[in-house]
């Protein structure tokens, strides 16, 4: 019966300001498990979540023990089981399992069984298992026949087997052990540069890398008898794909958590992007929240007076303090007239603009036609798309969260739109899957794509891995990927050599 495991080894969370430099970057360290937490639930859904010690960076700083509090709560939002053991780096086993529940040192999981060791440290950051530890490693085969994994914080591993400079003091009497009781694999942290020794076939032993340090990565393992395989995740993206986030929320969204246009930058970097825009919804912007949530301004559009509240100035003045590096955008919303829910004084000052049907008035029928709101979409999109958008954000999102079906044309005539008014399609996974139909349909029609994250939440920012996955299964990965991704950050430039407004390249 196979078992899904995610490790995570070496966190290093210490809060405080965060810098900019140094390879452990333990100040966003939080955020960098928040957004492995997010992507366990939603699309790795494994049968157990291994934490394998070093979750805080200095166990004497004045505010260690609420760090350690604060990464529990993000682990408790982990809807897989938690195995969390301490490292050198954080407080002695009474004090931290006061935080984290005492996983006991057998763990049975399906038909696997985790053997989970805390071995005193020895110098240069090493460690010893225990005559006593020995004795529990060999007992603990007894009366279970499938497999069985060793965990511990300090690599293990066949001596002389890997270039870690950390390894256990009398690894050879362990090793021995391991093979005399057909141990599975030794799964282990400490040592940040990781090594699977499995994937390269010099021993039964995977030592997960420091999600602290870039790439930011994690391992997912699947045991299945004595078949163990890998695969490790990483948080951040290839730079050299030169991905841009067009899709990043502010403090001005109703709908954010934690956003910070200095804080997505400084992330955007960690994670390998080479660019992000800022597009906050319009109608965010020039209306209250309750006018805005009941969609009460879509009427009208932008000469609703009703509910109005023009923080737009406010928006477009901060937001220029980081633009450039990134780019300054809108959200805009399209009203049921088919009419931007903008201000043209504010439209002219905008590098992206992003446009949007969060409502189809088909929809909020109580007893709503598919069909007719294809319809209704592709009529108000002929006449919003040519007022000046750029990319169209999250095509479907209005039947996605009314659980409404796609109608089975609307996808190649929305497509056929899009190329028509040279516009260019949103992949976007915020609360909705973007489908291999619509991907495929709009590189055979010529319609460029780009990524957007939709973040609303600072571990979000260039969270593309669905996005890539989707488009590697659309055979677009390398070359391929770039010519097929929009980059607004390039102006077009007339006859006479001076730029002129940015527009998609041609395909």
């Amino acid at each position: 019966m196979a078992v899904k495991i995610v490790a995570i080894a070496d966190i290093h969370y210490k809060s405080g300001e965060i810098a900019s430099g140094g390879r452990r970057r333990s100040a966003i360290a939080d955020i960098l498990l928040l957004r492995a937490a997010h992507r366990i639930n939603r699309w790795i859904k494994p049968d157990v979540v291994i934490l394998l010690g070093d979750l805080i960076d200095d166990s004497s700083h004045s505010g260690a023990l609420e760090d350690l509090r604060h990464i529990k709560s993000i682990t408790d939002l982990i809807k897989s089981p938690v195995i969390a053991l301490p490292g050198n780096h954080d407080f002695d086993v009474d004090t931290f399992y006061s935080v984290f529940p005492y996983p006991g040192q057998i763990i049975d999981i399906k038909d696997t069984r985790f053997v989970v060791f805390f071995d005193p440290s020895e110098p240069r950051h090493n460690a010893r298992r225990t005559e006593a530890g020995l004795r529990w490693m060999s007992s603990a085969r007894a009366g279970h026949q499938g497999p069985i994994v060793s965990v511990q914080h300090v690599p293990l591993f066949p001596p002389g087997a890997s270039d870690s400079p950390y390894a256990y003091t009398n690894a050879k009497d362990v090793w021995a052990i391991f093979e005399k009781c057909k141990y599975t694999l030794a799964l282990s942290g400490h040592y940040h540069d990781g090594d699977n020794l499995l994937a390269r076939k010099a021993g039964s032993a995977v030592i997960v890398p420091a999600l602290c340090e870039h790439p930011f990565a994690f391992v997912e393992l699947t045991i299945d008898g004595s078949t163990v395989q890998t695969r490790q995740h990483e948080l951040a993206v290839p730079r050299d794909l030169g991905l841009i986030d067009y899709h990043v929320h502010t403090p001005f969204a109703y709908c954010q958590e934690n956003m910070d246009m200095a804080l997505s930058l400084a992330l955007a970097q960690d994670f390998g992007l080479a660019g992000i825009a800022f597009t906050e919804h319009s109608g965010q912007l020039y209306f209250d929240s309750e006018t805005f949530w009941s969609a009460a301004f879509m009427r009208a559009g932008i000469d609703t007076t009703s509910g109005a509240k023009n923080r737009m100035q406010d928006y477009l003045g901060q937001a220029r303090h980081f633009c450039p590096p990134a780019l300054l955008g809108l959200e805009i919303d399209c009203d049921y007239a088919g009419r931007p829910v903008v201000r043209s004084e504010d439209f002219q000052q905008l590098d992206i603009r992003l446009g949007s049907i969060h409502w189809l008035e088909e929809l909020m029928k109580p007893e709503p036609d598919p069909t007719r709101a294809g319809d209704e979409m592709l009529a108000r999109l002929d006449k919003f798309l040519p007022a000046g958008i750029d990319i169209l954000a999250h095509p479907f999102r209005a039947f996605g969260r009314k659980r409404a079906e796609i109608p089975v044309d609307l996808v190649p005539r929305l497509v056929r739109l899009l190329r028509k008014y040279n516009v260019a399609a949103e992949i976007n996974f915020h609360t909705q899957e973007t489908t291999e139909e619509f991907v495929n349909c709009c590189i055979q029609e010529g319609v460029k794509l780009v990524f957007g994250s939709d973040s609303h939440n600072l571990y979000e920012v260039g969270e593309f891995q669905p996005h890539l996955e989707l488009m590697e299964r659309c055979g677009c990965t390398g070359n391929r990927l770039k010519e097929v991704l929009a980059d607004f950050r390039v102006p077009v430039t007339s006859g006479n050599g001076e730029s002129s407004e940015t527009k998609i390249p041609a395909s």
